[in-house]
């Protein structure tokens, strides 16, 4: 029995050491594919395809992210620019850890990647406040009231609102019911505000598929900003001072239904928001379902829509637009004035100011 024990525990050692010699060969086999691949030599259109940003976009992206990220100290660590990459290869696919990791330029392992995806998302939201940005002078406002009057024909918009569901993975947690959306899968209740040329201007991430779409508006930022501006002088208008909803069932040719018609054109801007979103970047569809704690999951959004707002102000076009549940069902209302009673749609902010 002693006999049998001990070589038990060499074949148990032999085998450690095997497993050990085989990731080292694995490590350095990736290290030496990474130093002898340029992920930058490809084709302008393949290099678009893998990571949805142009060349340029991506090397202005890399040195802004740069600073945010933890300092490399080993020679072997993989580079800034490859963490980036990878992480974008990511966001644009959708697909598992471990098969972006194999892809034919990042060659890394499925835990180097999710290190790297990790370093890359909390870089990208460090600097959100560069690239999403709520209107809030005077020039800028005017800018998009005038373009979405042109496309739209309804005057003194400054956003198209409405939320849209991120699927996650159940996360282990007590409280996890909160995720379960009307559609019955765990989500995420995103609330997006855009410009008429479907550039993020808002975004909160923060909330379960469960949370009413009213709590989530009314715990947003923009609601408490848009509240004090009204308080300090405007007039008070339908529902909400600086809230606009469509008017239901009214007869053509009515100045309701007229009303009703501008106010749908203009508010199809954030479908298309949305539809471009999760075109570019398929991490966010619900078939794929992001893989991680709802907090982490969040940050994956607030990133998305960095980059989403990055491709468009680089005009990048987009190949693929993903036609999502909100785009193919009705407005399904809700409250927005809880405290009312009254039920409605929110879909786009109409604020004024005055001299």
């Amino acid at each position: 029995m002693e006999i049998f024990m001990a070589a038990a525990l060499i074949l148990e050692e032999e085998d450690d050491e095997e497993t050990f010699e085989r990731n080292q060969i694995m490590r350095v086999t990736r290290m030496l594919l990474r130093d002898a691949l340029d992920p930058f030599s490809v084709s302008d259109s393949q290099f678009r395809k893998l990571y949805r940003l142009t060349k340029d976009a991506s090397r202005m992206l890399i040195a802004q992210l740069v600073p945010f990220m933890p300092q490399i100290s080993r020679k072997t660590a993989i580079s800034h620019e490859l963490q980036i990459l990878a992480s974008l290869n990511f966001f644009a696919s959708g697909s598992y850890q471990r098969r972006t990791g194999q892809d034919f330029f990042t060659c890394m392992s499925q835990t180097s990647l999710s290190r790297s995806l990790h370093a890359t998302v909390n870089a990208l939201n460090c600097i959100i406040d560069d690239w999403i940005c709520f209107p809030v002078t005077a020039d800028r406002i005017q800018r998009i009231k005038q373009e979405f009057f042109r496309n739209g024909g309804f005057p003194g918009v400054i956003g198209a609102i409405d939320e849209t569901h991120v699927a996650i993975f159940p996360p282990e947690i007590e409280r996890e019911h909160l995720f379960i959306n009307r559609k019955l899968y765990h989500s995420l209740n995103v609330l997006v505000i855009c410009d008429s040329n479907c550039e993020i201007l808002a975004v909160n991430s923060a909330h379960g598929g469960r949370t009413h779409d009213a709590r989530v508006l009314r715990s947003s930022r923009v609601f408490t900003h848009l509240e004090q501006r009204h308080r300090e002088g405007d007039s008070a208008y339908p529902l909400l001072p600086f809230l606009l909803t469509p008017k239901l069932n009214q007869v053509e040719g009515t100045p309701g239904a007229r009303y009703t018609d501008h106010h749908v054109r203009t508010r199809v801007t954030i479908e298309r928001c949305f539809g471009i979103l999760k075109g570019r970047w398929r991490c966010l569809r619900k078939e794929r379902a992001l893989h991680y704690s709802p907090q982490f999951a969040a940050l994956i959004v607030n990133a998305c829509c960095i980059l989403h707002n990055m491709a468009i102000r680089w005009r990048i076009p987009n190949d693929e637009r993903y036609l999502d549940e909100i785009d193919i069902e009705p407005p399904i209302p809700y409250n927005i004035a809880e405290e009312t009673g009254e039920q409605t749609q929110t879909r786009v902010i109409q604020w004024y100011f005055t001299n």
